[in-house]
């Protein structure tokens, strides 16, 4: 590997660790609590970039899926499956992040309102994709 290449993947990890420590800083020590929900509100420092995330990775998915269907190229369809991958993983992450939030705010873990309802529609479709690619045309065995 080049030397040139190291120093700067070490620049930016040593970047990449000191913004998240000051980022964690800012979250638990620097802001204020807010008034209605209390400590429980800093989560959303968390979920919402989570989202944001997981909802890039699907539209990444998508559009490297419709070049896989136009070029034929595997390339295309490799970085969709890792881009499928990524959004499950945050997508999970979502998933959890919310329910522990709304349980002090609501007073219930989960509603079937229409925003939760298509996150799990979504993650669950992934998995599927993910299945489906995994295991082709073998039946899926999930254990």
């Amino acid at each position: 590997m080049n030397g040139k290449h190291v120093l700067r993947d070490n620049v930016l990890l040593g970047l990449g660790f000191v913004l998240m420590m000051a980022a964690l800083y800012m979250v638990f020590l620097y802001v204020s609590t807010e008034k209605h929900t209390g400590v429980v509100q800093r989560i959303f420092y968390f979920h919402v970039p989570i989202a944001w995330v997981s909802f890039l990775a699907f539209f990444i998915t998508f559009v490297f899926s419709i070049l896989y269907l136009w070029k034929r190229e595997t390339k295309w369809d490799a970085i969709a499956f890792a881009s499928a991958e990524i959004g499950v993983v945050f997508t999970t992450l979502v998933l959890i992040t919310g329910p522990i939030w709304a349980k002090p705010v609501w007073g219930i873990w989960w509603t079937w309102d229409a925003r939760l309802t298509t996150s799990l529609v979504l993650w669950l479709i992934y998995i599927a994709y993910l299945c489906q690619i995994q295991c082709g045309d073998r039946h899926c065995r999930l254990h």
